[in-house]
């Protein structure tokens, strides 16, 4: 074979290359643009949204048609949310036998979340409200529920808005955590205070602002030695 054969079959193979690559690329920003524009719509419909039950459908659509476009775990995760809102709605109707294949899917959409960012504590939490929420009333998937929160807590150790609302599922279920828990439960409020102090009154408040009364909360920071 002449020099010249090699270097044209060379060039051609770059050019072949270089055009696949372009392609590629263009095909990526069509997905992505795609999928951004039904997100986008979505967040557009879900801002002037009237009745969840009258519209849920739509705004699922709209989030499945971003994510078959784009597969963002963003997408995932907003999709999960709006199921798992939809499972609250049913359980709120006082029919929670309904809420069981919203959750199913809020489940599917964000382990899809939690396996594209695993860094990212937003999907642990929203699933632990899953599992909170099945099989309500009865906590049959509490624990497993809390072992998502403390997933969520080692991803973002520092979040008072997490941490906050994480303490308030832990003195709510007291009675069923294990020791090591509360071991736990009592370090982290030590770790807040001294990274922000005046952490634990911010937090009574706002146990005060949800329950009223804080007495069950003082017996719990109690047997902690607060």
């Amino acid at each position: 074979m002449k020099m010249t054969d090699r270097v044209e079959r060379s060039s051609r193979g770059k050019k072949i290359f270089l055009i696949f690559v372009c392609l590629a690329g263009l095909t990526v920003s069509i997905c992505s643009y795609l999928g951004y524009y039904y997100y986008n719509l979505y967040q557009s419909e879900r801002r002037t949204l009237r009745s969840l039950e009258r519209d849920f459908e739509q705004l699922q659509a709209r989030l499945q048609k971003a994510v078959n476009w784009y597969p963002s775990p963003e997408f995932y995760l907003e999709l999960g949310r709006l199921r798992l809102l939809r499972a609250m709605a049913e359980i709120e109707f006082g029919q929670p036998e309904e809420s069981d294949l919203y959750l199913s899917q809020a489940s599917e959409v964000l382990k899809q979340a939690i396996y594209l960012r695993p860094v990212d504590y937003s999907a642990f939490w929203e699933l632990s409200k899953v599992y909170f929420l099945m099989n309500y009333p009865l906590p049959v998937y509490a624990d497993k529920g809390r072992q998502l929160c403390w997933e969520a807590i080692k991803r973002a150790p520092h979040d008072e808005f997490l941490i906050s609302n994480a303490l308030v599922v832990f003195f709510e279920q007291w009675l069923l955590l294990s020791e090591e828990e509360k071991t736990n439960v009592k370090q982290k409020i030590k770790d807040m205070e001294m990274a922000n102090p005046g952490f634990l009154e911010r937090f009574k408040r706002k146990w005060r602002t949800g329950h009223g009364d804080e007495t069950e909360l003082a017996l719990c920071l109690g047997e902690l030695g607060f």
